[in-house]
């Protein structure tokens, strides 16, 4: 697996669902693709599902802030505001946020099912290894005492 950060790696998948939404190939296969791509990309140590579910989501982010600032097809004749009411902006803009949600969730959910399997396929599944005991037991070495210094004068009762 390629060792690059987590930002880089979801950067690039995201460019890649870009690529694949423009030339409009894929659908829910590419949102897989971007986790699975998310994931392989990253460290060992960091490649997880949920790297690839963030990558899904943000996907999600940026095709909604995208989409928000496009115009739609409108008619050619519009309803009058008055016939349709306030009532009726106010129910725009919940089902605006509740189209984020659930984006978010289903693209999270498909990244994240693209991100397992690359982590299954390519991270090394080796468990940290332990450091051995040794069996020997140190011996325990006794220093010699040292041999009392002589004086040239004796002692007397």
């Amino acid at each position: 697996m390629p060792n690059f950060s987590v930002e880089f790696a979801i950067a690039t998948s995201m460019i890649l669902g870009l690529f694949l939404a423009f030339f409009n190939f894929g659908g829910i296969f590419s949102l897989a693709l971007v986790g699975f791509v998310a994931v392989y990309l990253t460290r060992d140590e960091e490649a997880d599902y949920k790297v690839g579910a963030l990558a899904g989501g943000l996907l999600c982010f940026l095709y909604f802030v995208i989409c928000l600032f496009t115009p739609p097809v409108l008619p050619y004749q519009l309803p009058s505001p008055l016939v349709l009411g306030v009532g009726y902006a106010f129910d725009g803009l919940f089902t605006l946020i509740l189209g984020l949600v659930v984006g978010l969730l289903i693209y999270g959910f498909m990244g994240g099912i693209g991100g397992y399997f690359a982590s299954k396929l390519f991270k090394s599944h080796e468990k940290p290894k332990t450091p051995k005991k040794p069996k020997t037991t140190h011996k325990i070495i006794k220093r010699k005492e040292k041999p009392q210094r002589r004086t040239l004068y004796r002692k007397y009762d």
